[in-house]
């Protein structure tokens, strides 16, 4: 089984057992000389990769504490690296611990052992790669090629003697890469392995592996989106009564940007192989899905659109469509004035899409749906005095809580974009700017509309400042928040002009000149300036940001690119242009920074000649850089106490070209805090994650090694930090975070083999804030930076580049 079996036999010195070192530089070793503990761990490692297991325990049985040294690490990596397997054997019968749950490749076996398929070797690590979240995903990661492959086997070998769970990449890919004939068996077996079913993957393609990719796609989208042959009998009926979410998108990498977004139901009614039973559970199942545009956007197709290929389940999706609306209509009771707007856009959706004959509309058309609610929500908003939205706002808050995404998991933050806050609000607001801009155009007077807009919008708003202006309440912090939350909403609306069908934006519309209209009716409101002073208070935004001018030019459809709430605050994106001062400078920093230095980390890759920035764009992350300016203050406190360390300077210390940033800047810190502008080098999801979240410790080292403990690695040579970089796609961009680091009392280390626990530990306690590894001095490549608290960096700008060769 695999491919890890021993390459070729062990000579005769090999079998006995010879150290291959004098006894004087074993001592030496032992006594603690660096030369000498270098030429033993030298020597470990070519018994490692030439399979000599003898000679292995020969030299650890002469210094058995050896085993718990880096270098021992290092050398169940070379066995791997080589395919010895039993090699690999000997060093974990010694009493070698390979850091099987950290991300750090050069003491990590299990890394090249997944990325060779050596499974000879993986077999050994997997008892102890299950202890651990990372290196089980790892495993998971190794199993698609025998999913893929079809190869039913070896995954009912691992899943059940080895018990590696399922997950639902492998479903996925089970349903919709792997071979047509052997789908229903292979997903038979993974279904029954899986914890969660619901958690949704990404897949890239590529032509060798994968043909098609996916972002986002959990197993409901993919067995919605599967080849008849490849439906496992009533599979759909079991993730159903698993209770699966519906209501999350899923995206073919495969298809335009502005056709990729499917909810379940989406991929359903458009496969022709689909039974109508199956389709008609999953619109009972989530009936709002019926009423959703692919990509969330208006113009776009509905369920019962994406089944024009059959005329029955069209018709059927229709008549349910009718039936929601008309059992939602007859439900309304007294105090449900919140539903009115709901359903009206839901009648005015129905009625632009219905082709169903009149004998089959019991009630006839929908109209009496608008023509009973409207005049009802127009009077209710005339008669209503100040109304209290203390509970909107606790919604949004428990729907969209503060947390640190540095430390807390992802998945505590269930909603993330504006759009998907709106729907957890089910609130008039929301549901007008849906109406608007979904059905503004079957509407030939939207003057009520802009009126009630109007209304839902200052109300709010007025409420949010009144709390802010009386500064008492011990939610205020949520409050101001929501507050900010209303306004990005409705810039994020006026941002996102609807396109038609084939994605190209259109000229202005109705609907589009009432968003507007009302929009920009806010942007010099007082209560704007009221809400984002209070917010900017709290979170110690630095005034040179101008986020009042920021959102009143995106309340006018302008200078802002993105808006979203992540973690709970706000985070705004902002172009750069080449040719402006702050795009020159980052510019010459990559040019002055830039080493032509090879290490290992670029596994045999090229160094460029040089690194061209082609886009910039800087960051306004207004929780992370909360977090950061706190963080800030607290070092500051600290290096007063203790006095500082090493105070040198750092390659980014010096600009050239352009102007610097200077906006952080601040007069509280006349010693300053040791703050530096640093490179880190990601991949394009992450560049999402890190800008509209935080760094995660959890994944330290994620492209690199870990030799300096689990931090946050970070360089001042922009050469360095390009190592770590992936590109994005067929544009061969990469990108770089150029990150405002405070590095406080910085624990210089110039060892050849540190120790990256016990530096670690020196910044988590020990009166240090981060770690200098000076490489440069010892192996002649780059000095690196590292911190353990994720809230001493903060991500600036957004480098993309491209490489010059």
């Amino acid at each position: 089984m695999g491919s890890g079996a021993a390459k070729g036999k062990a000579s005769p010195r090999e079998a006995s057992g010879d150290v291959g070192l004098a006894a004087p530089t074993i001592q030496a070793a032992i006594a603690g000389n660096q030369e000498a503990q270098d030429l033993f761990f030298k020597q470990l490692n070519d018994f490692a990769a030439a399979g000599n297991s003898g000679g292995l325990k020969a030299l650890l049985q002469k210094w058995p504490k050896a085993a718990q040294k880096h270098g021992a690490r290092e050398a169940t990596c070379a066995a791997v690296k080589h395919g010895q397997a039993e090699a690999l054997k000997a060093l974990l019968d010694e009493g070698v611990r390979p850091f099987i749950g950290r991300n750090d490749p050069e003491v990590n076996p299990l890394i090249h052992a997944v990325e060779l398929r050596e499974w000879d070797c993986i077999e050994m690590l997997v008892p102890r790669a299950l202890k651990y979240n990372f290196s089980t995903g790892l495993l998971q990661e190794g199993m698609m090629d025998f999913v893929v492959a079809g190869n039913i086997d070896m995954m009912q070998k691992l899943l059940v003697t080895h018990q590696i769970p399922g997950n639902g990449k492998l479903l996925c890919a089970a349903l919709l890469l792997g071979p047509e004939e052997k789908a229903h068996a292979m997903a038979s077996e993974i279904v029954e392995h899986i914890k969660d079913l619901s958690q949704p993957s990404s897949v890239e393609p590529s032509e060798e592996k994968y043909p098609r990719g996916w972002e986002e796609f959990a197993p409901i989208h993919a067995a919605c989106r599967a080849r008849k042959a490849a439906l496992l009998p009533n599979l759909l009926e079991f993730l159903l009564g698993r209770g699966v979410t519906l209501s999350e998108w899923g995206k073919e990498r495969s298809l335009k940007t502005s056709f990729a977004k499917r909810l379940p139901l989406h991929y359903a009614a458009e496969n022709k192989h689909m039974p109508l039973k199956v389709v008609e559970q999953l619109a009972k199942a989530y009936p709002d899905a019926m009423f959703a545009h692919v990509n969330d956007r208006p113009g776009r197709k509905l369920p019962c659109q994406c089944a024009s290929h059959n005329d029955e389940m069209k018709e059927r999706l229709e008549e349910l469509m009718y039936q929601h609306v008309c059992s939602s209509f007859d439900a309304l009771g007294k105090d449900s004035e919140g539903e009115y707007i709901r359903l009206i856009r839901l009648a005015l959706l129905f009625e632009k899409v219905c082709s169903l004959p009149d004998t089959k509309l019991s009630r006839g058309s929908l109209s009496f749906v608008v023509e009973s609610l409207l005049p009802k929500k127009l009077e209710a908003q005339a008669s209503s005095a100040d109304v209290d939205f203390s509970a909107e706002a606790v919604r949004f808050a428990e729907a969209n809580p503060r947390v640190d995404l540095g430390r807390d998991s992802a998945a505590k933050v269930k909603v993330k974009s504006i759009a998907d806050i709106g729907q957890v609000l089910k609130s008039d607001f929301w549901e007008l700017l849906k109406l608007v801009e979904h059905c503004g155009e079957m509407v030939s007077d939207l003057s009520q509309f802009r009126q009630m807009l109007c209304y839902e919008l200052e109300s709010r708003l007025k409420w949010v400042s009144q709390q802010a202006q009386a500064g008492k309440s011990e939610t205020l912090s949520d409050q101001v928040r929501y507050g900010m939350f209303v306004f990005a909403g409705l810039i994020a609306e006026v941002l996102t002009a609807p396109a038609d069908e084939e994605g190209e934006a259109g000229e202005e519309k109705g609907a589009d000149s009432v968003l507007s209209s009302v929009a920009s009716s806010f942007a010099s409101s007082e209560l704007l300036e009221v809400v984002v002073a209070a917010y900017c208070k709290e979170l110690q935004i630095p005034s040179a940001w101008n986020l009042l001018g920021i959102l009143q030019e995106g309340l006018m459809g302008q200078g802002i690119k993105a808006i979203v709430f992540s973690g709970g605050d706000l985070v705004i994106k902002q172009t750069m242009l080449p040719g402006s001062p702050r795009f020159d400078w980052v510019q010459g920093l990559f040019e002055n920074t830039f080493l032509k230095r090879y290490t290992r980390d670029r596994r045999g890759g090229k160094v460029p000649e040089a690194l061209e920035v082609k886009e910039l764009e800087q960051v306004l992350n207004c929780g992370s850089w909360g977090e950061y300016a706190n963080t800030r203050r607290r070092v500051h406190g600290e290096l007063q106490e203790r006095g500082p360390a090493w105070t040198g300077t750092l390659r980014t210390d010096e600009c050239t070209k352009g102007e610097a940033a200077e906006w952080f800047k601040s007069e509280e810190y006349p010693s300053g805090v040791n703050e530096h502008w640093l490179y880190h080098g990601t991949s394009q999801e992450g560049e999402t994650g890190i800008t509209e979240g935080d760094f995660r410790l959890n994944l330290a080292g994620s492209n690199a090694g870990t030799l300096y403990g689990n931090g946050v690695y970070l360089a001042e040579a922009v050469s360095k930090s390009d190592e770590y970089t992936t590109p994005h796609g067929s544009n061969d961009l990469r990108t770089i975070l150029l990150c405002l680091s405070c590095l406080g009392r910085i624990n210089y280390n110039d060892e050849r083999r540190p120790d990256g626990d016990e530096l670690a530990a020196s910044c988590q306690g020990g009166g240090y804030h981060s770690i200098l590894g000076d490489r440069e001095k010892i192996r002649g490549t780059y000095r690196e930076i590292i911190v353990f608290d994720e809230n001493l960096i903060y991500p600036g700008y957004i480098c993309r580049y491209r490489r010059i060769d």
